[in-house]
Formats: structure tokens, sequence, C-alpha cells
């Protein structure tokens, strides 16, 4: 499997399409080395180059790619990923047009795609139970010894959000009030 071929792999089992080679816009073919483009939340059109494409030539089709899609009114943003080193000029005269992303590497791993493009993949979030413990139990395990009865009814009260706390407290001061207890606990 070729570094490219790793690339368009990672990308199209996050959601991305690949588009025919050459790519066509606005009348304009491109010869890039693949290309795919974002579907759903992400609208990215994503340039995959290896440094078999010269550096002038890359600058010139992705500047000509950009004007076509400024001409076209369109919004989708384009996004280089470089397969192997890039001087810094090169890739300063590139991000005049799209951001870049550089692999360093013609044959990169699968993790080292997802590494470089974690900017172009969906966030994945840890699952709630793997998070941490409830935060009401971890309250009552901290203040177990010095809770009494309204502690317990405030703090269960939490898990009905601030209005449920509110009406909690509410209660607890207008019994202390109307029954003449301290109010200082």
């Amino acid at each position: 499997m070729s570094g490219i071929d790793t690339v368009l792999g990672v990308l199209e089992s996050n959601g991305y399409k690949r588009l025919p080679k050459p790519l066509t816009v606005a009348g304009t073919q491109f010869e890039f080395e693949a290309a795919v483009s974002g579907t759903d939340k992400s609208q990215d059109l994503v340039i995959v180059a290896s440094r078999e494409l010269p550096p002038r030539r890359l600058l010139r089709l992705v500047a000509v790619l950009a004007r076509s899609l400024d001409v076209m009114n369109s919004r989708r943003p384009v996004t280089v990923l470089i397969l192997g080193s890039i001087g810094p000029t090169e890739k300063a005269e590139l991000e005049r047009h799209a951001r870049i992303l550089v692999l360093g590497t013609n044959e990169p791993t699968i993790e080292e795609v997802r590494h470089a493009a974690s900017v172009l993949l969906p966030l994945s979030l840890p699952s709630v139970s793997v998070a941490g413990r409830d935060p009401i139990s971890e309250v009552f395990e901290i203040l177990s010894v010095q809770l009494t009865d309204e502690h317990v009814a405030l703090i269960r009260s939490a898990a009905g959000g601030a209005a449920h706390v509110e009406t909690a407290l509410r209660k607890y001061v207008n019994a202390a009030v109307r029954d003449g207890a301290d109010v200082d606990e």
C-alpha cells in the first residue's frame, strides 16, 4: 500500500469521498495525485500530494485551484496534505492559498496520518463511564461525616439543576424560620 493509499484510506474511513482524477473545478482540470471532499459536517477539499510533484508545479496548481474556487464563490476550504518533507519557503508560499499539513514521510503509518490530519477528522471523546465518577457521589464521600439530612437534600437536588437547588434551599430556609431554628449550620 502506498503512502497516498494510506492517507486516502484514513480520510475515506472518516467520511471523506474520493474525487475522480483529474479533479475538475470550474471547467479547469487539475492533475493532483489524489483529492477527497468532506461530506456531512466537513466541507474541506483535501488535496494529497507527494514530493513526486515538483514544488513549483504544486504551488501553481494550488494557486489556480484556490482562484477557481473563489471565482465560483465557493466556501469550501482547501487543505493540502503533503507526503514527505517541504522547505519553509515552499510551505509559506503554499499557505497563502491553502492550509498545509505535512506528513514528513513518503510511507506514513495509519497513526501518523491520523496525527497529521487530526484537524480534518472527527473528534473522538471518551465515554461518560470512562471520564470519571459521579460528582454527587464524590461530594457525599468527602462530606459523609458531617452531613445532615438537609445537606443530603440539597446535594441530591443538584442533579436537577440550579432551579432545583434554589427550591430546596428556599424550603430549608423557610422551615428554619418557621420552626425558629438556627440557620447557622
